[in-house]
């Protein structure tokens, strides 16, 4: 994770406090909970286009109508740049809160209004902070699911070489369900048992 955390500290920060705070883990490791993989319509045994898992959790133009105002977007490095939405646990797999239990989904809600509500914010060039959004009422922790609007930059550019690699063909091609673990190392020495989280972790 540590190309990844030094380009996209918001998504891989909002992963780990997601994965480490909430029941459900997941993606854990530790808790023996591990991610299952939903490959795309056509490769997975209920059809389900995980984008639709996505539309659960993130509606299309949730940002920008409902995302924090002071998400930052990074116009230095990509000019187009706007506010996206960000989930944990990824569409793409059978822990989204948007998978269906009939269609064997872990962790089922209604709504992303249902799951853990932040946002992204640049502090300083090189400080992000990732911060509860105070405009709804806190986490419970209870969650099962997190969503969290941040620069669509860095949103897509966190999973970018995921399809492309790890879950592509090849030498760790996935299929239908199978499971695998997500990792934050540089997240090591962080404590997630406290009713606030604060945690610094250097740039790598």
């Amino acid at each position: 994770m540590g190309d990844e955390l030094k380009k996209t500290p918001a998504a891989v920060a909002h992963a780990w406090l997601i994965q480490s705070k909430l029941p459900n883990h997941p993606g854990s490791m530790t808790a023996g909970k591990p991610m299952k993989y939903l490959p795309k319509a056509d490769k997975n045994q209920h059809n389900r286009d995980p984008q639709k898992n996505r539309d659960v959790i993130c509606p299309s133009g949730w940002a920008a109508k409902n995302g924090h105002p002071d998400t930052t977007v990074v116009t230095d490095i990509a000019p187009n740049d706007t506010a996206s939405c960000d989930e944990f646990a990824y569409a793409a797999s059978y822990n989204s809160g948007g998978m269906p239990k009939s269609m064997d989904g872990l962790n089922e809600v209604a709504s992303g209004d249902a799951c853990v509500q932040s946002y992204a914010t640049r502090v300083k060039q090189g400080e992000w902070h990732l911060y509860d959004d105070e405009r709804i009422a806190g986490p419970t922790w209870k969650e099962v699911c997190g969503r969290s609007s941040m620069s669509s930059w860095i949103n897509t550019t966190s999973m970018a070489s995921f399809s492309g690699a790890f879950a592509a063909g090849g030498k760790y091609h996935l299929l239908d369900a199978d499971e695998y673990w997500v990792k934050f190392p540089e997240f090591a020495h962080c404590d997630a048992g406290k009713a606030t989280v604060k945690c610094t972790v250097p740039e790598p």
